[in-house]
């Protein structure tokens, strides 16, 4: 019986390399995408991800790119036949003032966080509309959407705001197709590698601002993704699930902002 197939962006290291092998430990092929920056790593993956028993292949495309959503389907189509599971995890993280913030910073995170994400989810349903595969899309965001984090992420929030919203709509235009598009919107996000230096960090300042005391790891988002793919998850769509531990059910005091008078 054909395995099947499970893409996730940005997978070759830290969360996208924990689901993928999340997902391989499952009986899926999976196919690898990273941007360029780290070939050695993204091997590594693949590795690992064979490791488990199925099928692995690599791609790479700089999503930061104008029309690199549209080349990197491009070369996906070259190689599967089929896509039953797409998980658009690729973003990046840019922090600065608005009284500071640079052009260049913010068409950076909007070409990765949101360009290619919609991008790459209209690609992804129309290979799943030809192939007659009733589908699962799932787009992986921050609980930096609905919660103003002292971070100054005023850019890195709008971007997951909009997927958040885009998912919606996705959602709405698929759903002929019985394709469904939902959205994960994780907090922090235990590392793989197990830093010791990391931890300690974790468990000295993040923990004891986190109801549940806990980060989630990639294999749980992994889960998640899966459930939603599942019989169990055929009547969800357009739905975005917050995964943080309780982290945005809290709010940070005024001064913590650090906002100064004119």
């Amino acid at each position: 019986m054909e395995r099947k197939v499970c893409f996730i962006t940005g997978s070759g290291s830290g969360n996208g390399r924990g689901m993928a092998l999340r997902f391989a430990e499952l009986g899926y092929d999976i196919c690898l995408h990273h941007s360029g920056r780290d070939p050695e790593g993204a091997e590594a993956t693949r590795a690992l991800v064979e490791s488990k028993g199925v099928n692995c292949k690599v791609l790479v495309e700089n999503l930061a790119e104008s029309g690199a959503s549209q080349r990197l389907f491009e070369k996906f189509r070259a190689e599967y036949d089929r896509l039953d599971i797409f998980v658009n995890n690729s973003g990046i993280t840019r922090r600065s003032p608005l009284f500071e913030v640079e052009e260049d910073l913010v068409n950076q995170v909007i070409g990765v966080n949101f360009r290619s994400c919609y991008f790459c989810v209209a690609e992804a349903g129309k290979f799943m509309r030809e192939k007659g595969t009733r589908g699962s899309i799932v787009t992986i965001a921050s609980n930096h959407h609905r919660v103003n984090f002292p971070s100054r992420c005023s850019i890195y929030a709008s971007m997951k705001s909009a997927m958040v919203r885009f998912v919606e709509w996705a959602a709405l235009e698929f759903s002929p197709y019985g394709i469904r598009v939902n959205c994960i919107a994780p907090g922090y996000i235990l590392p793989l590698d197990r830093e010791e230096e990391l931890y300690r960090r974790f468990e000295e300042k993040l923990y004891p601002r986190i109801p549940l005391k806990r980060i989630v790891p990639p294999a749980e988002l992994a889960d998640l993704v899966h459930f939603l793919a599942s019989p169990s998850g055929r009547s969800i769509t357009g739905q975005t699930i917050d995964v943080d531990g309780g982290d945005s059910l809290l709010n940070a005091p005024l001064e913590s902002y650090r906002f100064e008078k004119e």
